[in-house]
């Protein structure tokens, strides 16, 4: 007798043989033993999900001459209509392939034969299957035929690609949508074949045949009919990794580290000696891939997540990523995706890997801005930058008069004592009552920075007004048509020139356009509080060397 292979020795008899499908076996099941069921059906979903099984076992439910015993259809001991329909031998169940039959002419073959009464068996049932892959003209020939069919027919289409099929046949069936089977639902149906078998594997090899299948229940038993059929004694775990050309976990593990460690000859190192394997660039890839899924969920969720990874892989995973932030996984990650689809489409896909890899390896840590904040404000003692280093602008908010900021100032004389020991705090001032006030001038800022840059003093010449105290620079423009804010933006040198002309250390610039009203008067800033001087602001203005272009008032929006 020919050798039948696992796939169809061990093929679903019954609803609950069914694996992974729960809904469709039982929203079925009851609407055959109601008396409910539609007359025509779809199934639809991945291939190897069982959608013609199913659809086998629909036909002898319906068609069971056992109904009254309580249980159909058919299990081991089959009735002989259900034993003819497991064969193929039931000539009132006809499977039809859309794959091979897809003209008008073989539609109308069904719709000549659905006429006539069924021979022996309850009902006629067609089970197409692979149905997308009809011909227009042929889903045209059966519309009517399936809207309004005899009493005793039904049909039962499959398709791996139900957006093919046309909404106007769509809308004439009951669908049923089959899912991927679960990994480990797939492990514990061929735990119960093999030992039914007597097959030699451990747990490892299966739950890999079983993550290899990808979701289908045939491919699996494939796979394991192969390696069957390949190692006579014991199926060893390593010498199926071998046979398949995948990586194993260590290895994979080792490219981690090698990431991690900032190793990237040793990250070379290791994908070339996965290709020598035979293990092809695009395995490698999707392999990694999932696998700093994996790391990224550890670093978000920590190891209660659920997922295929058993509790030793969390735990060394999870010491692989320990001292890493979940920002620097994400962009790990990310590198690997691009490399990843990269990898498709080159002529080069070693390359592409390898240098994935150097790339990821050379890749700084990435924190959050708040960590970052936290950092600073701890080095710098846990009190605002802003608070600590600015009391002047602290007084001016707290109503201090202006003279009890001058007599708070040092003297001239003592700032250019600082700037003579390199220590840079205000700004060079020209006449004495500047620098009582501690503050300069339109005329002198522009004078100063005439010596530097003669057009950028042009420019500066043009404001309404413009005023240095401290490390804040204040620029008003007149609506002329020029955006002053974006120019300036572009021209990053105006704050390197204020620098060196005004000798400070760090520059807060504040440039606003005023409309013609404001030229006579002061400057709006002197009528309202000042963006800037909001400690917040004032930090993140200090820290990414930002600049103010403008402000608004939430309260009037």
């Amino acid at each position: 007798m020919a050798y039948k292979v696992l796939a169809r020795r061990w093929r679903p008899r019954t609803f609950e043989d069914l694996v992974g499908q729960e809904f469709p076996a039982l929203t079925l099941k009851n609407s055959i033993e109601s008396g409910k069921i539609a007359h025509a059906l779809i199934f639809a979903g991945p291939r190897g999900t069982g959608k013609t099984s199913t659809a086998r076992i629909v036909a002898k439910a319906i068609n069971c001459e056992k109904k009254d015993e309580g249980q159909y259809p058919c299990g081991a001991e089959q009735c002989g209509s259900c034993e003819e329909i497991s064969e193929g031998k039931c000539l009132d169940v006809q499977e039809i392939d859309a794959a091979s039959h897809t003209g008008v002419a073989d539609v109308r073959e069904i719709i000549e034969s659905v006429k006539y009464m069924p021979a022996a068996a309850a009902k006629k049932v067609y089970i197409i299957d692979e149905v997308h892959m009809l011909s227009q003209s042929a889903f045209n020939a059966l519309l009517k035929i399936m809207e309004e069919p005899p009493e005793h027919a039904v049909f039962i289409l499959a398709t791996t690609e139900a957006h093919k099929v046309p909404p106007t046949i769509m809308s004439r069936c009951q669908r049923y949508d089959f899912k991927k089977i679960p990994v480990e639902k797939i492990k514990q149906s061929l735990e119960k074949i093999t030992r039914a078998e007597e097959l030699e594997i451990d747990a490892e090899t299966l739950y890999l045949i079983a993550r290899e299948s990808e979701g289908s229940m045939r491919d699996s038993l494939s796979l394991l009919d192969q390696l069957a059929a390949s190692f006579a004694g014991e199926i060893k775990h390593d010498e199926v990794i071998g046979l398949l050309g995948i990586p194993d976990k260590e290895s994979l593990k080792n490219v981690l580290r090698a990431v991690f460690e900032k190793d990237a000859a040793r990250c070379v190192e290791l994908a070339r000696g996965a290709a020598a394997k035979g293990i092809s660039p695009r395995r490698m890839s999707h392999d990694l891939i999932h696998l700093f899924k994996n790391l990224l969920y550890l670093k978000i969720c920590g190891r209660d997540f659920r997922s295929e990874l058993s509790d030793d892989e969390k735990k060394d995973l999870f010491e692989i990523v320990r001292d890493e932030s979940a920002e620097t996984v994400e962009l790990l990650f990310n590198i690997m995706i691009d490399a990843g689809e990269r990898i498709r489409g080159s002529s080069y896909p070693e390359i592409v890997l390898e240098l994935g890899l150097v790339k990821m390896s050379t890749m700084g840590k990435v924190e959050k801005i708040d960590d970052m904040i936290r950092r600073l404000e701890k080095l710098s003692g846990g009190a605002p930058p802003a608070e600590r280093q600015d009391p002047v602008r602290k007084e001016r908010r707290g109503g201090a008069p202006a003279e009890s900021r001058r007599e708070d100032s040092p003297p001239a004389g003592e700032k250019a004592a600082g700037a003579a020991n390199g220590k840079r705090e205000g700004p060079v001032l020209s006449d004495p009552a500047a620098a009582e006030a501690g503050t300069l001038g339109k005329e002198q800022v522009v004078a100063l920075v005439n010596r530097r840059d003669r057009f950028l003093a042009r420019k500066l010449d043009r404001a309404h007004s413009l005023e240095v105290e401290g490390p804040n620079v204040r620029i008003r423009f007149p609506e002329n048509g020029t955006n002053y804010q974006n120019e300036f933006r572009k021209d990053g040198k105006i704050r390197t020139v204020l620098r060196e002309a005004l000798s400070l250390d760090r520059v807060i610039l504040d440039i606003e356009t005023v409309n013609g009203e404001a030229k006579g008067g002061a400057a709006p800033s002197a009528r309202k509080r000042r963006v800037a001087d909001d400690p917040l602001v004032s930090r993140v203005i200090r820290e990414f060397d930002a600049v103010v272009i403008n402000s608004k008032n939430p309260a009037k929006e």
